[in-house]
């Protein structure tokens, strides 16, 4: 009787120990603070144009922070959360039009048949093609200066993905992916009001990496909501030795509107890790306007010095040559650029990971 007592007792401890193997859960706090000082010429000043030195917030990445958690179901099961927010480093304001969580804010289950989240999302430009960009999509000089959709986000999205060895596949559906205009989305009898559909698959093995993502966005307005951006991004990268080189191609078709104009975006640079703390990485971007001759062309240039596994300093240069009728700051399109003007910046700054 004793004997059949202990083993029934042990066997409930048993179980109870597996529950709380299963329930295990973790939250774990995590950012970056990026700040640095920049020199840019040729900024507009109502019609007239300047330079200026400046603090700038978030310049090799977006300063945030974030909290991550996560719960073990079992049977390869995971609930899973994020909510991310951005702010300016310099100001200490909020990033993302004032969101709190501006730069995500999801929920989902990670399952043995792939990883299914609802919320407000990267798009899949962001999330998986910004590693074939020498300058990885950051927000001073790189590939979103040319085209600020790659570092767009999609609220009231659904997003499915699974990775199969070196294989990635990833869909995303926004029924309004920006919540902040109003009835930008979700708009009863007018489902296409705001709506984004994406998808991409990845190859990434050895030293090879190509990827393709296709993205498309529907106007905000009920008046708009035909109107339509088409977007398919390629990218390449081949690692040798020290050194990776990477390219990427952007075809942008617009249908029923010519704002963005329809254009090729193509880019071509290298990652070069000199040493362990030191790493040098330069490329240049053009953007062809299919109805036109030409269109802007950038060069950028950054070096990196990292000063711990959670620091590191940094320059980073960059000059635009617009045409006559373009407006491609070093920045962005139409950001503190005269129209038809070259510009050129410089910034120094440091970035803490924590």
């Amino acid at each position: 009787m004793t004997r059949q007592i202990i083993a029934r007792a042990g066997g409930a401890l048993l179980a109870l120990a597996g529950t709380a193997a299963h329930a295990q859960s973790s939250v774990t706090l995590y950012g970056i603070v990026d700040t640095g000082v920049e020199y840019v010429n040729r900024v507009a000043q109502g019609a007239s144009k300047g330079s200026v030195v400046r603090e700038q917030s978030g310049n090799l990445a977006g300063s945030r922070w974030g909290l991550k958690g996560s719960e073990d179901l079992g049977g390869g099961y995971k609930a899973m959360m994020t909510l991310e927010g951005g702010f300016n480093s310099d100001t200490g304001t909020l990033g993302q039009s004032g969101r709190l969580f501006g730069r995500k804010a999801f929920v989902g289950l990670a399952t043995p048949s792939g990883t299914l989240t609802l919320g407000r999302h990267q798009n899949l430009l962001y999330e998986l093609m910004f590693k074939y960009d020498p300058l990885t999509f950051n927000p001073s000089y790189s590939a979103q200066s040319m085209d600020s959709q790659f570092v767009n986000r999609a609220d009231n999205s659904v997003r499915y993905g699974l990775n199969l060895g070196g294989v990635t596949f990833a869909a995303l559906y926004s029924a309004g992916f920006d919540a902040a205009i109003q009835n930008g989305g979700e708009v009863p009898g007018a489902s296409k009001v705001g709506r984004e559909m994406s998808a991409a698959i990845l190859y990434d093995q050895g030293p090879f990496s190509v990827g393709v993502t296709y993205d498309q966005l529907q106007g905000t307005s009920i008046a708009t909501q035909s109107n339509t951006q088409q977007r398919t991004l390629l990218g390449l990268s081949y690692q040798i030795g020290p050194v990776k080189a990477l390219a990427g191609l952007r075809w942008l078709n617009t249908r029923n509107t010519d704002a963005p104009p329809s254009s090729w975006l193509y880019w071509g640079g290298m990652t070069w890790q000199v040493n362990a703390p030191l790493s040098i990485s330069a490329s240049v971007y053009h953007t062809h306007f299919r109805e036109s001759n030409g269109g802007p062309t950038m060069g950028a240039l950054l070096v990196d010095y990292a000063l711990s596994k959670r620091t590191d300093v940094y320059a980073e240069g960059a000059y635009v040559a617009n045409r006559s009728t373009t407006n491609v700051g070093i920045r962005g399109t139409g950001v503190d650029v005269v129209a038809g003007m070259n510009q050129a910046g410089v910034t120094v700054g440091i970035r803490h990971l924590f």
